[in-house]
């Protein structure tokens, strides 16, 4: 990647936009953009962000443009607009990086909500406590129902799988 290619990845951070940070307590925390400087002629970039909730914690990225051509240094990852937060599939988002997929699944869990498609992949975190996922009238309400239609669910999955086998007549994988 080029300056020009630098300057263009550059075009994507700017005042507001939010961002992900490495947090020793908490894996990843959210910032939000307060300043820019890119020198073009000494081929740096100077990203201030603040911590979202918390003012006084401040976060620099500095970096050359031949340390981002290197990939020695890398931008922080983008967070995703608010719209898609909470998204019921990870594919659907705009920003598909570590902490962007674990900020939605923690999004989800937070709605009660343990099961997340990843494409045709079911994620699923353990409550650890006893759901009321499981009944007779949840099991009836997604059977028949082609994947997507309802909110993520292991019968989901499973009646996609069943509904595979009676149209292809063969063995079906379920991976969760």
């Amino acid at each position: 990647m080029s300056g020009d290619g630098v300057l263009t990845e550059l075009k994507a951070y700017a005042k507001g936009t939010k961002a992900f940070f490495v947090d020793d307590a908490e894996a990843w925390v959210q910032a939000t953009q307060t300043a820019k400087t890119v020198d073009a002629e000494a081929r740096t970039v100077q990203l201030t962000f603040e911590r979202d909730g918390q003012e006084e914690t401040e976060y620099k990225f500095e970096a050359t443009f031949d340390e981002l051509n290197a990939k020695s240094k890398v931008l922080p990852p983008l967070c995703n607009p608010p719209q898609l937060e909470g998204i019921d599939d990870l594919t659907s988002l705009s920003y598909l990086n570590e902490p962007a997929v674990l900020h939605n699944l923690q999004a989800r869990y937070a709605m009660h909500n343990i099961y997340t498609y990843s494409g045709i992949v079911l994620v699923a975190l353990n409550p650890f406590a006893r759901v009321p996922l499981y009944s007779q009238d949840t099991l009836e309400a997604y059977a028949g129902r082609m994947r997507g239609e309802l909110e993520p669910h292991l019968f989901a999955i499973s009646e996609d799988a069943f509904q595979g086998m009676v149209r292809d007549r063969r063995n079906q994988t379920i991976i969760v």
